[in-house]
C-alpha cells in the first residue's frame, strides 16, 4: 500500500442538478482506502459536449449514480487518466495508471474488481446495474509527457462516432444519405469521417456562424445552417439527431415528407424529454457487440478507426490544456454556453495545479 496522506484532501467540481450553471468546489478529508479499494488519482481528463449530455441525462439515465454527491448536487463524469495512488487491492500496486471514468476531482476512491492483464472493473454499490461500459478501466502506459492529451478528449467522443455507424452499416446504403445534426461537434465529425468512408452522402447541420468551419472539413457534402433546413435535398434520407431538438426533427421532417429514418443520438441543445424516451443507446449497442465478437476484437477495431481518425483530425484540431478545477470550470462555462471553438479540444491537467 503506497502514501495516503498527500490524498486525504480531496478536492471536487460539482454542478446544481436543478440549474448546471450554478456550480462549486467542495473540498473532503478521504482516509486510507479500505479492503477492496483504491485511491487513485486524478492525472488528466477531457472535457467536450459529450460530458454536458451526461449532466443533461443525469437524472434520467443514472449519471449523477456513478460518482455520488450531496442532494442536489452533481459530479459530472469524465473520461480521463488516473494513477494508483494508495490500494488495499494486490493486484493494484501504487503508480500504475488506468484509463477510465473519473468525476472532475483530484481524487477518487474505486473499488477495483476482477483486474487482469488488460482492464478492471469498478464495482462500487452504488454502480451496480449500471452499463458495464462505464464500469470498465483500461490499463495505460506510462504518461508520455502530454501526448495523451488529444486522444484523451477524442478517445471517448468517437466511440459514439464509431458505434452509431455500426448501427447505421446495414441500415444505411450509399444510394441513400444521412443528415447530421450539431455537424461541427467532435462525436457528428467522426460519424461522418467514417460515414463518407464508406461511400454514403452525409449532410450536415449546425449553426450559421460554425457553417464555414464544418464545410472545411471535406467530411460532409454538404454543409447548412438551422435557418437553411429548407435547402435540403429531396429525397429519402436518414436524419441522425446529436443536437436532440424536437422542433428541428419536425422541420426537418416537414421539408422531407418522412425520413427514411430517426436515430436521436445526443443533446447538444438541451432538451433531455426525447432523449430518455427514445434515444440511441451507444452503451447498449457497444455491450452486445462485445457479446458479439469478443472485447479484445471490438476494441481492435475501435481502435484501428480511432487512429484513421485522429490522423486526419490533426490538421484542424487543437488542443488546449487547462489547470486544475479553475481551469476546469472555465471550461465547463465554455462548453455549456456554446462559446468554445469547434476545433478546440480541452485537456484538464490536474497533476500541474498541485504543490511539489
Amino acid at each position: 500500500m503506497g502514501p495516503v496522506s498527500e490524498a486525504s484532501r480531496v478536492r471536487c467540481f460539482e454542478v446544481g442538478r436543478g440549474d448546471l450553471g450554478v456550480t462549486r468546489v467542495t473540498e473532503s478529508e478521504l482516509g486510507p482506502p479500505g479492503p477492496g479499494e483504491a485511491l487513485f488519482e486524478v492525472e488528466r481528463f477531457g472535457f467536450s459536449a459529450n460530458n454536458v449530455t451526461y449532466a443533461l441525462l443525469g437524472e434520467a439515465l443514472r449519471y449523477w449514480d456513478l460518482f455520488p454527491a450531496e442532494p442536489g448536487w452533481g459530479r459530472i463524469p469524465v473520461w480521463g487518466y488516473l494513477r494508483v495512488l494508495a490500494s488495499a487491492v494486490p493486484e493494484l500496486p501504487a503508480g500504475r495508471r488506468a484509463f477510465g471514468l473519473c468525476p472532475m476531482a483530484s481524487h477518487v476512491l474505486l473499488c477495483p474488481q476482477r483486474a487482469g492483464r488488460a482492464t478492471f472493473t469498478e464495482g462500487s454499490p452504488h454502480r451496480a446495474g449500471l452499463s458495464s461500459v462505464y464500469n470498465v478501466y483500461a490499463w495505460a502506459a506510462p504518461d508520455r509527457r502530454g501526448g495523451d492529451d488529444a486522444l484523451v478528449v477524442l478517445r471517448p467522443v468517437f466511440w459514439l462516432s464509431f458505434i452509431l455507424d455500426d448501427y447505421l452499416a446495414p441500415r444505411v446504403d450509399p444510394d441513400s444519405r444521412v443528415i447530421v445534426t450539431s455537424a461541427s461537434s467532435k462525436a457528428a465529425v467522426g460519424l461522418a469521417h467514417l460515414l463518407t468512408r464508406r461511400g454514403v452522402p452525409v449532410t450536415g447541420l449546425t449553426s450559421a456562424r460554425r457553417v464555414a468551419w464544418a464545410e472545411g472539413l471535406s467530411v460532409y457534402d454538404r454543409v447548412l445552417g438551422y435557418d437553411q433546413v429548407g435547402a435540403l435535398p429531396a429525397g429519402p434520407a436518414t436524419l441522425v439527431d446529436i443536437a436532440g431538438g424536437a422542433a428541428l426533427r419536425a422541420e426537418i421532417g416537414r421539408y422531407l415528407g418522412r425520413p427514411g429514418g430517426v436515430v436521436i443520438a445526443g443533446g447538444t441543445h438541451g432538451e433531455t424529454g426525447p432523449l430518455a424516451a427514445g434515444s440511441f443507446s451507444a452503451p447498449q449497442r457497444i455491450r452486445d457487440r462485445a457479446r458479439e465478437w469478443g472485447w479484445p476484437v471490438l476494441e481492435q477495431r475501435y481502435q484501428a478507426a480511432l487512429e484513421d481518425f485522429a490522423a486526419g483530425a490533426r490538421a484542424w484540431l487543437q488542443v488546449r490544456r487547462h489547470h486544475g478545477l479553475d481551469g476546469a470550470a472555465r471550461v465547463y462555462r465554455e462548453v455549456l454556453t456554446g462559446s468554445s471553438p469547434p476545433a478546440t479540444a480541452h485537456a484538464v491537467d490536474m497533476t500541474l495545479s498541485r504543490p511539489g
